[in-house]
């Protein structure tokens, strides 16, 4: 997937923040707080080729069941294109 907008990946006291690389980048007046697995999502974006591989790579990294992992993935993906950010 490609990333239409530079951010950097933050961990601050135990929680993940996705903050602009430009601060002046209009519509980013603040950080965006990711959990465990969005930050590991966000992580590997580049290098998955498709959805599949990122529930692939969730699955094998947590236990959790595909349907919620999947149904969690999209609901993230929404949220970074809905902010231009995918």
């Amino acid at each position: 997937m490609e990333i239409k907008k530079d951010f950097n990946l933050r961990k601050f006291a135990g929680e993940y923040i996705l903050m602009p690389k430009n601060t002046s980048e209009e519509g980013y007046d603040r950080p965006i707080s990711l959990n465990e697995v969005e930050a590991l999502v966000w992580r590997n974006l580049e290098y998955c080729e498709n959805e599949e591989e990122i529930l692939s790579l969730i699955t094998n990294t947590y236990m959790i069941k595909k349907s919620d992992a999947r149904k969690d993935l999209n609901v993230f993906l929404r949220q970074l294109e809905e902010a231009d950010i995918i």
